[in-house]
């Protein structure tokens, strides 16, 4: 179930110069349904876009689409966008809808755009747990190869992978937005858990935005096999990280699949992720943590392919409340000029840091390690 709320409607607009700019609109939900009612004439071609403006002003495209009426009658447009991951990704602040006709004749009925906010529950748990013991009672992880072959690993990790989005990188490049400081994310309590068993243990961080942000087969080889900016101080390509001596992999994404086309190569991408993963990290224990920001397409898929591939998963829908997301948190520390600044407004459903703790403890009850 989902609670709606109209942040902008309007009816009977005209066209000035078959153009119609609507008024800007905000959003902090990471769900916004755009709605348009036309009455077009035969043979009509209406262009649609969504325009972006960072916090001066400056215009920016988001999206744009043709649409065509063969027949004279009422024309519908429907998008859905994610104004959060814009806010991070693109700087957006506000937003507006721009329709220009390119041929034929139109009028507007009517054009809505609504709000769409998931409730939160507490189920989705995994029921998969792949820790295990040998023989002499030692405390193991049973990990699948590409063969379905079976093998046992230590539990304990000697080196660590953490693949992430804003919830690791948000700040600077150096730790997870809404966090107040680098040592409250969820990156820095499962870290430090883990040292409690070995305090050598290596953990690297990969930057996975670009991956939720593929829209083709093709974009996704271009952030796993070329040389692109994976985060601010790094420019390799992701396939360097999956290295043969990896014994544990976190990964944490989905958050900003959240269109038809990142949706669609999702469904394709996942599984090749996963067998790229297994063949240069063979002996990695794999754990997908997912469901901050809920996706409809790739959570469901998530599940799917955690089942197909034997690998655990972490769902953190229920961690996420007004209690857990950043609105209490008025400053975070910037790393980078070492300075505290204000929170944007725009990034306060991020967890903040009892949301991160709370991440943290979830990844850590599924580590086993206690």
């Amino acid at each position: 179930m989902s609670k709606k709320n109209v942040i902008y409607a309007i009816s009977c607009a005209k066209f000035q110069e078959n153009v119609f700019v609507s008024d800007k609109f905000a959003s902090l939900l990471d769900k916004v349904c755009i709605s348009v009612g036309l009455n077009v004439s035969e043979c009509t071609v209406v262009l649609f876009s969504l325009l972006s403006f960072d916090k001066d002003g400056n215009e920016a495209k988001i999206y744009e689409k043709s649409f065509s009426a063969s027949e004279a009658g009422e024309l519908k447009i429907e998008y859905t966008f994610d104004p959060i991951s814009l806010a991070v990704y693109r700087d957006a602040v506000d937003f507006s809808v721009k329709l220009e006709v390119h041929s034929g004749e139109c009028e507007i009925n009517v054009i809505s755009v609504e709000e769409s906010e998931s409730e939160t529950s507490n189920e989705d748990e995994d029921s998969l747990d792949n820790t295990a013991f040998d023989e002499e009672g030692n405390p193991k992880v049973i990990v699948r190869g590409l063969d379905g072959t079976e093998i046992l690993v230590p539990r304990v990790p000697k080196k660590v992978l953490f693949i992430g989005n804003s919830l690791v990188f948000g700040i600077g490049g150096k730790y997870g937005m809404c966090s107040s400081s680098p040592d409250k994310d969820y990156y820095h309590y499962v870290t430090s858990h883990i040292k409690k068993y070995n305090p050598v243990c290596k953990f690297d961080k990969l930057y996975g935005s670009h991956f939720e942000h593929s829209e083709s087969v093709e974009m996704f080889n271009s952030w796993y096999y070329e040389d692109i900016k994976l985060c601010p101080n790094s420019k390799i390509p992701a396939e360097v990280k999956f290295t043969e001596d990896l014994d544990l992999i976190i990964i944490q994404l989905s958050d900003n699949i959240n269109t038809d086309e990142k949706s669609e190569t999702f469904l394709v991408t996942g599984d090749m992720l996963v067998e790229r993963i297994k063949k240069a990290s063979p002996r990695a224990r794999i754990i997908w943590v997912h469901g901050w920001y809920k996706k409809q397409v790739a959570d469901p898929h998530i599940k799917e392919l955690c089942k197909k591939w034997g690998i655990e998963r972490v769902c953190i829908s229920s961690c996420r409340s007004k209690e857990t997301e950043a609105h209490n948190q008025k400053y975070y520390f910037d790393v980078n000029e070492g300075v505290q600044k204000p929170v944007k407004e725009t990034w306060i459903t991020h967890p903040g840091d009892l949301g991160m703790k709370k991440i943290a403890d979830k990844i850590i009850r599924k580590l086993g390690l206690v």
